[in-house]
């Protein structure tokens, strides 16, 4: 037996979609404007989890110009099917509904098939022997309030790449006035077909729900056990909420487990963003059983493991300069493999780009996934800015609420400075005794309290960062940090030089 703690996936890696093919598990996440789309994930025991590959790599297959931070990539599903691997998804900000396919999950995946008469969001694929069903949710065409939506069934022609026949409805939610019914994913096991859905919005109230019919087309009856998982009943003191958003698998050995997505706040917010979960699964009566005994999200559970299942070893934390880019590296709304910087000797050449936050250009920004409130971020930087030239850390959740550790130039002399923005908000400190090309600057979490150190002196007071998440600021993603430089709208030609990005976080 092999013991799992959870979360599985730390960090901002929301809308979990999971796959087996032989004994290997494939999971996707969602990953809205930040860039590259999609994560793939692959694992032989359900516990460790190493990352393998993105989906939406090239610019071919991802749309973000003028993406805000929590727009873009939505809800990704990954099956697969005879040979080849298929992920769907929404780009809210370019196209809409979408999928995509490879023969290795790792890569490369096709450009993406736009389905342009797919209504709503979070799509889903269904196959069954030699037929293909797009799975999707849409507001009602006459809704009766706001999140009064249904979920959908369509036939999709893989060869002429479109949806074919009528649309059908499967089912409109559990409850009465059931909001945001979404994040379909259909199963057949056995002789019944089983529809597992997300219900309450994905916050506080998120829930997961199930329904099953004889037929694939209906109707669908609602398991008298609705929600089979929720914490809303548990409290806003609860450690893990908003648990919702679950996708089945079956394990070679015959068990059952369903990832979903929760979070982990501490004074009401969330700065890691939604994670993903593993709760184990039994069936009862037909239907399905989440966390027989507990029934809440597990601290820990156990899974059987076969002979040829081995312990991954995860990557080292520091962040070297290499070619390809270490794949935990993101950017917002590009690849940031694309961005005009230059990598030599294992030091990062980033350029002072023109822009500003309040603008939607994209920056110089390489950033990492925040996985832990305790963290210690530490990079050197070689860099006399100068004009509107600044270089640094950034930690970031949006465009409006942030905070900057950068040195720049003012009236002739170099400064360190703290900049937190909270919406309209924005405080700074500076201290102007920086001198010389070489600083040291550092980040460290503390539970929500940020203490900014550059060339060794804490510049400014501790921080208040618990306001940086979707529960102050809206939105959908958790926070990032990462090397940022900027010129704000002057291109200078130069750039800031940084060794490697040093990431400790504690469990």
């Amino acid at each position: 037996m092999i013991k799992i703690t959870n979360p599985i996936q730390k960090g901002f890696y929301p809308d979990p979609s999971i796959c087996r093919v032989g004994d290997d598990y494939y999971m996707v996440h969602s990953t809205f404007a930040y860039a590259p789309g999609i994560p793939v994930f692959q694992s032989c025991d359900l516990k460790n989890w190493i990352l393998i590959g993105h989906v939406l790599e090239r610019k071919e297959q991802l749309r973000l110009a003028g993406a805000s931070v929590s727009k873009g990539i939505y809800a990704p599903t990954i099956r697969y099917h005879k040979g080849l691997f298929y992920v769907i998804s929404t780009n809210v900000s370019g196209g809409g509904n979408f999928y995509v396919t490879a023969e290795d999950p790792k890569g490369p995946w096709s450009d993406p098939v736009f389905l342009t008469a797919a209504q709503g969001i979070d799509p889903s694929l269904y196959f069954e022997e030699d037929a293909c069903y797009y799975i999707g949710q849409r507001t009602k065409e006459h809704p009766a309030y706001y999140g009064d939506c249904e979920i959908w069934i369509q036939e999709l022609d893989l060869k002429e790449k479109r949806l074919v026949n009528k649309p059908v409805v499967l089912f409109d939610g559990s409850m009465k006035r059931t909001i945001w019914a979404e994040g379909p994913h259909l199963y057949r096991i056995g002789q019944m077909y089983y529809l597992i859905l997300a219900e309450g919005g994905t916050e506080f109230n998120h829930s997961v729900t199930v329904a099953r019919s004889k037929n694939l087309y209906g109707p669908y009856e609602s398991c008298p056990n609705n929600p089979i998982l929720t914490h809303r009943h548990l409290g806003r003191t609860n450690p893990v909420q908003c648990i919702g958003h679950g996708d089945l698998v079956e394990t070679t050995g015959g068990e059952w487990f369903m990832v979903m997505l929760g979070t982990r706040p501490l004074n009401g917010c969330a700065e890691l963003g939604r994670e993903t979960f593993l709760a184990d699964v039994i069936w009862e009566d037909g239907w399905p059983v989440i966390s027989p005994g507990l029934g809440k999200v597990p601290e820990c559970l156990e899974t059987s493991v076969t002979d040829n299942e081995q312990k991954v070893l995860l990557p080292a934390s520091d962040i070297e300069w290499t070619e390809p880019l270490d794949m935990r590296c993101i950017g917002l709304r590009d690849h940031p493999a694309s961005l005009p910087a230059k990598m030599a000797d294992g030091r990062l050449h980033l350029p002072f780009l023109p822009e500003t936050m309040e603008d939607l250009s994209v920056p110089a920004y390489i950033g990492i996934r925040l996985l832990s409130r305790t963290f210690d971020i530490q990079v050197t930087m070689e860099s006399e800015p100068n004009g509107t030239e600044e270089a640094g850390l950034l930690y970031f959740y949006n465009e409006t609420h942030y905070v900057k550790a950068v040195v720049r130039e003012r009236e002739g002399r170099l400064e360190a400075v703290t900049v937190i923005r909270k919406g309209n908000e924005r405080e700074e400190w500076s201290r102007t005794e920086v001198a010389g090309s070489i600083h040291q600057i550092r980040l460290r979490g503390q539970g929500q309290i940020l203490t900014v150190e550059i060339d060794k002196q804490i510049t400014g007071q501790p921080l208040d960062i618990k306001d940086l998440c979707s529960q102050k600021a809206g939105g959908f993603t958790g926070c990032t940090v990462g090397v940022y430089a900027s010129a704000v709208h002057e291109a200078s030609g130069r750039s800031a030089v940084f060794g490697p990005l040093h990431a400790e976080f504690a469990d």
